[in-house]
């Protein structure tokens, strides 16, 4: 690479560390939004194992990488169990479960493919960080229309909770698509 392609490499990777913090402060503060600590506690059984898998893939495991699909099917399964187990004991509260965990599960898959150079993959990063920003709007929405008049302070926090991530998330995002596009059009990245 050239110093060029050097400089925008490093927009890429600094993008992509901003969405694993992302990640990070999104599983910390999901805690808030979701205001109990069993379903907190399932939150974390649901949005933990794919997050490590996807750190193996990353650092290409070998028994991870030959087992992956294998793997994935018994996460989604396992997720699935749990979203069913949460809506039959705590239904007032599935919708919102279900909302935080699908939000973190597509951060997830967003950074997992950030700094792929294939196009299927890049579709996903994109596709993916897109629904995990329409997601956390809409929850920041639903939860201000909820609670337009409480006036307290931690009516406010939560605001900042949820808006947050989306904020930063969005700045890593765009850091890796203007990196790359500004790549694509000196020709230092070809996607496969």
């Amino acid at each position: 690479m050239t110093i060029q392609g050097k400089k925008e490499g490093k927009f890429r990777l600094e993008g992509s560390i901003l969405l694993l913090l992302v990640i990070i402060i999104s599983i910390s503060f999901d805690y808030f939004i979701l205001n109990n600590p069993l379903l907190y506690l399932l939150f974390i059984l649901v949005c933990i194992p794919p997050f490590i898998l996807s750190i193996f893939l990353k650092v290409e495991q070998d028994f991870i990488v030959k087992n992956s699909s294998k793997i994935l099917l018994i996460m989604v399964t396992i997720i699935i169990s749990f979203i069913i187990t949460v809506g039959f004991f705590i239904s007032s509260l599935i919708i919102l479960f279900i909302l935080v965990v699908s939000s973190n599960l597509l951060l997830v898959s967003c950074w997992h493919f950030s700094l792929s150079i294939y196009k299927k993959n890049k579709l996903i990063f994109i596709f993916s960080g897109l629904g995990y920003c329409i997601l956390n709007l809409f929850l920041w929405f639903a939860y201000f229309i909820l609670n337009i008049f409480t006036y307290s302070l931690l009516f406010y926090y939560l605001l900042v909770i949820i808006l947050l991530p989306l904020l930063l998330a969005l700045i890593g995002i765009l850091l890796i698509i203007v990196a790359e596009l500004s790549m694509k059009k000196k020709g230092l990245l070809n996607y496969i």
